[in-house]
């Protein structure tokens, strides 16, 4: 799933190619939307595009005359830019889920269940939108950390594990499962602590570590500083596949068996209760160093790796 690093480059693309532009043509094939459209049909032809931006996970498109439209990628969405001759822009592709279109682009959002339109506030629209917490890269450049500290410590959050925690968008918005495992690493803090067990000291380095990764990740397509990527590319014995760049842009997050680039412990993977409905458990996988980040958790040891020819 995109997270907010990469939700933000989207904005920001978005941005650059509508901003300013009157809408030639706003169609969309999500039923919510499309009926809206429907009822609307001169809404939003001829009305420029004030700004793009993200929160989170979610992007927001502003246009004059208080309409926006709003997108989320949950697993695969994602928005193309084209100019309007591209082969996307002429065709309507099965993946369409919705276009934005101005005289010299087309945006085409591919593969992404959710996108809204309407006018009015988007945030007071959209329950999702208005439970938001602190965005991770806030366009001001300062991260909310008094709010980040308030929701992660609040009754209903603070007896969760802390891997938990930072996944729900409420606490803060746009982290996912690479952000966290990157996060947790950096501040060598186990994903099995529970929030109310966090020292102000440990408190204090999630709120740094987290819009710093984030910014990191935004700017160069990684969470670890330009020198680590560098030891990585250069050690075979760090990576699963030597010479792919893909494998050389995190600290844990995918390096299941690969040696802690700290301390040389295994880095290990295991399921995690990040949410309960009801009954049902959801888990997702999270990356740690047991030794770095000294977890409670019983793991198996790890499984011998095969030399590289």
């Amino acid at each position: 799933m995109p997270e907010g690093p990469e939700v933000r480059r989207s904005a920001d693309q978005l941005h650059a190619a509508l901003a300013g532009k009157p809408i030639a043509a706003l169609a969309a094939r999500t039923k919510a939307a499309k009926a809206w459209l429907a009822e609307h049909p001169d809404a939003f032809p001829g009305r420029r595009v004030e700004r793009v931006v993200a929160h989170g996970k979610h992007l927001v498109g502003y246009v004059e005359g208080a309409l926006y439209f709003h997108s989320h990628f949950m697993m695969w969405g994602r928005w193309a830019v084209v100019p309007p001759g591209d082969p996307l822009a002429a065709t309507r592709d099965r993946r369409e889920r919705a276009r934005v279109a101005v005289e010299d682009a087309v945006a085409v959002l591919l593969s992404a269940p959710v996108f809204a339109v309407g006018r009015g506030d988007p945030y007071a629209d959209d329950d999702r939108l208005a439970a938001l917490g602190p965005d991770i890269l806030p366009y001001d450049g300062v991260f909310d950390a008094d709010a980040f500290r308030a929701r992660l410590l609040a009754p209903e959050q603070r007896t969760r594990t802390i891997g938990a925690a930072l996944l729900d968008q409420t606490v803060c918005a746009g982290i996912g499962n690479y952000l966290r495992a990157e996060v947790l690493y950096e501040t060598r803090i186990d994903p099995w602590r529970r929030g109310e067990a966090l020292t102000p000291a440990e408190l204090d380095a999630l709120a740094h570590a987290i819009p710093m990764l984030a910014a990191r990740a935004y700017r160069h397509r990684r969470t670890v500083p330009a020198a680590i990527q560098q030891r990585l590319a250069e050690d075979p014995a760090l990576v699963y596949q030597p010479g792919r760049d893909y494998g050389t842009r995190h600290y844990v997050f995918r390096r299941t068996n690969l040696p802690c680039l700290r301390c040389g412990d295994v880095v290990r993977q295991l399921n995690q209760v990040t949410r309960r409905i009801g009954d049902e458990e959801k888990r997702r996988i999270i990356y740690f160093c047991p030794t770095c980040q000294g977890t409670s958790v019983e793991v198996k040891p790890p499984k011998p790796r095969p030399a590289h020819a």
